[in-house]
Order: structure tokens, then C-alpha cells, then sequence
């Protein structure tokens, strides 16, 4: 980790050093504003326990680097300027498939000690609560700023198939596949009686009809 006292990094520059996550300080926030302190580094994103459901199947070794700098406004409020970038792995919201996710997340926090201060922080800001002692751990600090950046809907950039679709088409497939009995016709029996050509019996006198003449 590399530890800068006044300037702010930049999220992406090229001497960022990979550490663990466990060796990421907890600090008192009042002594860390005070000091302008700031932090810049890079930790693997499956060692930050909330963030494992979203660590990409296909790249476990994913890192997430990050930029974090202490300081007071005029007003003496406590602050800090967070700036995260990863890769995450969330489920399209069209094909209900796995798929990776780009993200850069960067936030304002004004730090308090009860829920009446945190309510009064303006909207630019997010209000983040110290400890008893009046102490952050900076990896609390980057799951909470990674986690408000997963968008609540994503969806691939091309054209997938919607998952109800593929639903459907066995559904379909199946239909069609069932050959359905044929149903007698009542009237075909009778067609074929009317089409018949009439028989007669040699030596009849007569037709049978009713009001012929002998």
C-alpha cells in the first residue's frame, strides 16, 4: 500500500502494489482527516468476504484497486473521497445468464457518530457511520463503495436471448411434435352411400315408389 499525506491518486496508475486485504488498517477517522491521510492499492476482490458472490467465475484473481484520501472542508466536517474500479460478475437481467461486469464506483463520505448527524448530510455526500471508538476499516469501506455500484439491472451489450423465450420454444416444440388423432367424419359414410351407383334385382316389376301405376 502506498500512503501519499496531501496528494489525491488516481485511480489506474501503473505503480499500484497488489496486498492483502487483511493488512488493510483500521483508523481513527479524526486523526486520519486531520492528517489528510490517503491510501492507494490493489487487493483481490474474493478476499473481501461481502464481495465473493460477485467475483467472476472465469477470473477468481480479479483485483480491485482503489483510492482513498482523508481530509476536512471548510466547515471541519470529516470527509473522504473513495475511488474504486473492478470487474464483478452479476446475472443479465434479459438471459438470466452469468456475465462480467466493468465497474468504477467513486464516492463522497462524511463520516459521523449517530443517526441524527448522518440525516443531516447533504446528498452529495454519503453519511458513514464510525465505530464506538470512533474508528473505519478501510476494507468495510471499499465493499460498501463497490456494492453501490452494482447496478440494480444488467444486461449484456449485444443482443442475448430473453430467458422466457427459451422457455417457450420446448413448450412449442413439444406441441407440435404430438400427432393428433384424426376424428371420424359423420358424413363420410353417408357420402359414400349417396355416390354408390344403384343396384337392381332381375325380374323386378317395378320400382317400389308409392302412386305408380301396374
Amino acid at each position: 500500500m502506498s500512503v501519499d499525506n496531501g496528494s489525491h491518486p488516481v485511480v489506474g496508475q501503473a505503480d499500484r502494489q497488489l496486498q492483502s486485504a487483511a493488512s488493510l488498517p483500521r483508523l481513527m477517522v479524526r486523526m486520519a482527516c486531520d492528517s489528510d491521510r490517503a491510501f492507494s492499492g490493489s487487493v483481490r476482490l474474493a478476499e473481501l468476504p461481502r464481495l465473493v458472490p460477485f467475483v467472476p467465475q472465469e477470473a477468481p484473481e480479479t483485483s480491485l484497486d482503489f483510492d482513498l484520501r482523508f481530509f476536512r472542508d471548510e466547515g471541519r466536517a470529516m470527509l473522504a473521497q473513495i475511488d474504486v474500479q473492478t470487474t464483478v460478475q452479476v446475472d443479465c437481467a434479459r438471459c438470466l445468464q452469468p456475465m462480467r461486469l466493468p465497474l468504477t464506483g467513486s464516492s463522497l463520505l462524511q463520516f459521523v457518530y449517530n443517526d441524527d448527524q448522518a440525516e443531516q448530510v447533504g446528498d452529495a455526500r454519503e453519511p458513514v457511520l464510525v465505530d464506538a471508538e470512533g474508528g473505519v476499516t478501510i476494507s468495510d469501506l471499499l465493499e460498501e463503495e463497490v456494492l453501490m455500484a452494482i447496478p440494480t439491472v444488467a444486461m449484456h451489450e449485444h443482443q442475448c436471448q430473453p430467458a422466457w423465450q427459451e422457455e417457450a420454444e420446448p413448450e412449442e416444440d413439444v406441441e407440435l411434435a404430438v400427432e393428433r388423432p384424426e376424428r371420424a367424419n359423420p358424413f363420410a359414410a353417408l357420402a359414400e352411400q349417396w355416390n354408390a351407383p344403384s343396384t337392381k334385382v332381375p325380374g323386378a316389376k317395378g320400382s317400389g315408389k308409392k302412386g305408380e301405376d301396374h
